[in-house]
């Protein structure tokens, strides 16, 4: 059964609010729950014509499935009820090309967001992951979507903070959730992102050597035993900073251990308890554990699984685009790293929502 409560001004206002209380990442399912298969049927809409897209009827939030999201997830983005005649992980496969998760992800991410920010717009939120996954500039939105580029700048922006929010509660440091018998509990791993160039602050640090040209870094740390990222650290000039340097919180690896800082995650890690990272870490046994020749082939296996699951969180993150593109926002170098990190922290907190569904890696 589907309700509809009028339509929504060209703003994109009326969206009628759930009345749940949840703390954000508490949706539909289990952190190992798999999507139940289903049979995504058409709703009962009146197809607009192509220049009333912003006039689209909405459902009922607190009443709307994660169907009604892929259908007129897919409405928007040029995908009619006739075209949507096709079996269902075509229709699921175009939805995720256009805004990154499928639609029962989108649906718990919604959920929490309503309940966080009542004002939340079900358009405005699928244009806001429209852009993170495929970064068009501000002309193609205006096209797609029925607003003005400064409107599309506006509205993008504000819903990918309010994703970006949940990043506090979602990926945090918490000792307490691994187990007394774990002793790698975390791998961690540094990555760097390409940006256009910091033309008022013109500096050598921003060099990255793998692409070449300008970036900034991030380190990330993800649970071992849990489908989890427990620690963002960044953003910094893609070449200041060594990776061992960052996870220290040290200036440079000659500075003395007085001096680090004590928020890093060296210090987080508790006594006994141990990291896995690549070669770069090398040097700090008490903390990280690095592949070395001698270890037993089962050892050996483990470490490297682990470091593989790091890199799987990793290409998820880059299947944004906005990650992935050169980024180009931003008028000073604050405001462009304040902007980075913005984008990079909304994906993550969607990848961490997409988790539940979508297991990094098979069970050690």
């Amino acid at each position: 059964m589907y309700s509809f409560r009028g339509q929504c001004d060209e703003e994109g206002n009326g969206l009628n609010t759930a009345t749940t209380n949840r703390e954000p990442g508490s949706g539909e399912g289990s952190p190992h729950h798999a999507p139940r298969q289903q049979t995504f049927l058409m709703p009962p809409w009146e197809e607009p014509r192509a220049a009333s897209l912003s006039q689209v009827q909405r459902l009922d939030t607190s009443i709307m499935t994660s169907q009604d999201i892929l259908a007129y997830g897919l409405m928007y983005v040029g995908f009619g009820r006739e075209r949507q005649n096709v079996c269902e992980k075509t229709s699921v496969d175009r939805f995720k090309a256009h805004y990154g998760p499928d639609p029962w992800t989108v649906k718990d991410l919604m959920t929490d967001l309503i309940n966080e920010f009542p004002s939340t717009c079900f358009k405005e939120l699928l244009m806001g992951l429209n852009w993170l996954k495929l970064y068009d500039v501000e002309a193609v939105l205006a096209g797609r979507w029925g607003y003005s580029e400064v409107t599309c700048r506006e509205k993008c922006r504000a819903t990918v903070r309010h994703i970006q929010s949940f990043k506090e509660k979602m990926i945090r440091f918490d000792p307490s959730l691994f187990r007394s018998e774990e002793t790698h509990i975390i791998s961690v791993d540094c990555v760097n992102f390409i940006t256009e160039e910091f033309r008022l602050n013109p500096s050598t640090e921003y060099f990255d050597h793998k692409s070449h040209s300008c970036g900034l870094k991030y380190q990330f740390a993800i649970s071992i035993w849990r489908d989890h990222c427990v620690s963002i650290n960044g953003p910094y000039p893609a070449g200041k900073y060594h990776d061992k340097a960052l996870f220290c919180g040290a200036e440079t690896m000659d500075e003395s251990s007085d001096r680090w800082d004590r928020s890093a995650l060296y210090f987080q890690i508790p006594d006994g308890k141990k990291a896995i990272g690549d070669s770069a870490y090398e040097g700090a046994p008490e903390k990280v554990t690095v592949k070395r020749e001698g270890h037993p082939p089962n050892v050996f296996e483990f470490l490297d699984r682990a470091q593989n699951r790091q890199e799987s969180y990793h290409s998820r993150l880059e299947n944004y685009n906005i990650l992935t593109h050169r980024f180009r926002h931003g008028k000073s170098t604050q405001d462009k790293m304040n902007l980075h990190k913005m984008a990079v922290e909304a994906v993550a907190v969607i990848v961490e929502y997409d988790m539940r569904y979508h297991p990094l890696f098979e069970v050690f």
